[in-house]
């Protein structure tokens, strides 16, 4: 979570230092420098999750170099390929149109997708070392810390966008250097220990059959992330662009809440596959929705309540875009209540079908971002995007209980629902009722009802749920 706060704290700063129309030059930079990095690394750092996990929980140590080597060197080949384009086409011969500061920061920008391959990767193969800790501090630590302060450094110096992209990009490279000095540290060293009835080893092909189709479901996931944004711009131009952003990056942050708990569990589950001990994955997979439900949805309904005080951190001009929270947020805590079937998923080895889902989760959010914007503007986009949210949700809950077996049941869940929606859903609206959606509403509702729902999930944490997923953790 420290990661995703930290980002959106950039973000918040970009913001208040460039104005709507500085954040939309920016966040357009950031949509498309994360499908560039997907499209690179093609799933290739979620196969060495699942690979690397699976192969060492069955003995076969020795296989872990060469499962890196089989991801590396398609997918740096992959970055400069994907990088000699990029920057052609923000050569002036070819976009003439384009203006001259977005291709500078195309320029600034684009030479640090390799490094950016080459990190996810790194970062994939800590995950399959089931190094959680080391991956988290690295990812959500380390290089957000980083980005806040370079950022900082450009708005302070009144420094133009192109620092700014440098700001974001260039502390990959420090990250990166620490991340191949700690893969090499936790490599396995014993002799394999593999049983005689044990799956046969990975190969390169079975490697890419699984990771090729995460890739084209990595790509997917990140144009959804970022199409609305750019519809909007594209419709209603880049200070539009530039608020609907300011209400995505609130949203993502607490769909960082999921994002985490599939980097913690996700080894974990698919060792729990790789050995047939279904009861040990549906343990982690109930105690993991638990607690998503207990932490994403206080922080959803915050946002619903609260939308005009927190949209004024980035400005006044941002505050319009408020009661789209109510759209977004209510399709986000249905998600959450599906718990980490995403995870599930791909550590059983559905990588194909989870592409699908997200293939048709995408084709939802271009016809109706397409047939809503021009209608409703930013509510149209809002629309889209929880529609899109909804049926990727759904199709994935749906193959894992009928195909792998696991599910989480409603009675499992209500404790720690019925506590959100009671407390902090009933909290925060009679403090908005009575206070108002404004600065001392906000504050009120966090110094009172989130503090009484903290110590309520402290004191009944036992049976939430919440202790089991933490003793796990630290396993």
């Amino acid at each position: 979570m420290y990661g995703a706060i930290a980002a959106f704290a950039a973000q918040l700063i970009v913001a208040n230092g460039f104005g709507a129309e500085g954040s939309g030059t920016f966040f357009q930079v950031m949509a498309l420098f994360t499908v560039g990095t997907s499209l690179s690394v093609f799933g290739a750092d979620t196969g060495l999750v699942r690979t690397v996990s699976a192969q060492v929980a069955l003995g076969r140590n020795s296989a872990v170099p060469r499962l890196i080597r089989f991801a590396t060197i398609p997918s740096v080949i992959i970055a400069f390929v994907v990088t000699s384009a990029a920057l052609i086409y923000a050569l002036p011969m070819v976009t003439p149109g384009m203006s001259d500061t977005y291709r500078a920061v195309l320029f600034a920008s684009v030479p640090f997708l390799v490094a950016s391959a080459l990190m996810t990767l790194c970062f994939g193969v800590l995950r399959g070392q089931h190094q959680v800790v080391t991956f988290t501090a690295l990812q959500n630590v380390v290089l957000p810390t980083i980005r806040v302060l370079a950022v900082i450094a450009v708005v302070a110096a009144s420094a133009g966008v192109v620092y700014l992209a440098l700001a974001w990009s260039t502390p990959i490279i420090l990250v990166l250097l620490i991340a191949i000095w700690l893969v090499k540290k936790h490599m396995p060293t014993g002799p394999d220990t593999v049983a005689a009835d044990a799956p046969a080893a990975e190969t390169s092909k079975s490697f890419w059959i699984f990771s090729s189709a995460r890739g084209v479901a990595t790509i997917v996931e990140s144009i959804l992330e970022w199409i609305d944004v750019m519809l909007i711009t594209a419709f209603m131009g880049v200070a539009a662009g530039g608020i609907y952003g300011a209400v995505n990056r609130y949203v993502r942050v607490g769909a960082m809440v999921e994002h985490t708990a599939r980097m913690v569990t996700g080894p974990s589950i698919s060792a729990a596959l790789a050995t047939n001990n279904l009861d040990r994955a549906r343990s982690i997979f109930l105690n993991t929705t638990r607690a998503l439900v207990a932490v994403a949805w206080p922080f959803y309904l915050t946002m619903m309540f609260f939308g005009p005080a927190l949209l004024s951190f980035f400005g006044k001009e941002f505050t319009q875009a408020a009661p789209i929270f109510w759209i977004i947020c209510s399709a986000m805590m249905l998600a959450a209540a599906a718990g980490g079937v995403q995870s599930v998923l791909l550590m059983s080895g559905k990588s194909r079908w989870q592409l699908y889902n997200k293939l048709s989760s995408l084709a939802v959010a271009v016809v109706l971002n397409l047939t809503l914007i021009p209608l409703w503007g930013l509510a149209g986009a809002a629309t889209a995007w929880a529609a899109a949210v909804l049926t990727d949700t759904v199709l994935a809950a749906y193959q894992v209980f009928k195909y792998v077996g696991i599910r989480a049941k409603v009675s499992e869940l209500a404790p720690s629902a019925l506590l959100s929606l009671g407390v902090v859903g009933l909290g925060g609206w009679l403090v908005s009722m009575f206070f108002g959606q404004e600065l001392l509403g906000l504050i009120i509702h966090v110094c009172v009802v989130l503090v009484l729902y903290a110590v309520l999930i402290v004191v009944f944490r036992k049976s939430l749920g919440i202790d089991k997923f933490l003793r796990a953790r630290k396993k």
